[in-house]
């Protein structure tokens, strides 16, 4: 399998940790600029986004849940996910994450328009604000007291981890001081020192 991928993206490191911490090492990572417009990545990809992972078959998976789900389910014992369906506190609290993964990508492209001179204030300030709303219900919530991985402490890492690479500026750690301890801990685990950000 391939998977196209890069060092900085958020949703293709989350796939990245996930092969790593399951132990798959049968998946060939190719580094692509998905600004670059290639070939491959649109071949695979028409929306051309990463991460997309290409199967023995042929087949082009992108999403990144849908690329954790696939080899959860196929690879990884549904470790990530858990075992049976209806676990929807998991499945929400994943959701959240995800989400919080979204505001910060959306933030980081407002930082680009900057460049440009259209960027917005309201954006800006509506993303930083879910961010840190998001953060402060992470708090209340056991994806932090949870001592094993699964894909929503998986994303919250990635997330984190993100969010000091890109948006150094902002304080999370002020309105989220559990989760700042519990990631403390956690983001120094091989999966996470491997594919860190940069």
């Amino acid at each position: 399998m391939r998977l196209l991928s890069s060092k900085a993206s958020p949703y293709a490191r989350c796939v990245r940790v996930l092969i790593q911490h399951l132990g798959i090492n049968n998946i060939e990572e190719l580094l692509v600029n998905p600004f670059d417009n290639t070939a491959e990545l649109l071949d695979a990809n028409p929306l051309g986004q990463i991460p997309c992972l290409i199967t023995n078959d042929g087949m082009a998976l992108f999403d990144s849940e849908v690329i954790m789900r696939y080899l959860d389910t196929e690879l990884g014992d549904r470790q990530m996910f858990g075992a049976s369906s209806g676990n929807w506190l998991l499945e929400c609290q994943y959701s959240l994450v995800k989400g919080l993964i979204d505001s910060a990508v959306k933030l980081r492209q407002e930082q680009m328009r900057q460049e440009e001179g259209v960027r917005s204030a309201f954006w800006t300030s509506r993303f930083e604000q879910a961010l840190l709303r998001g953060l402060m219900q992470i708090e209340l919530q056991t994806v932090i007291t949870q001592t094993t991985i699964q894909a929503p402490q998986l994303a919250l890492i990635c997330l984190l981890d993100y969010v000091d690479f890109r948006h150094s500026g902002l304080d999370w750690r002020k309105v989220a001081p559990a989760t700042a301890l519990w990631f403390g801990e956690m983001r120094d685990l091989p999966a996470f020192i491997q594919t860190r950000p940069y």
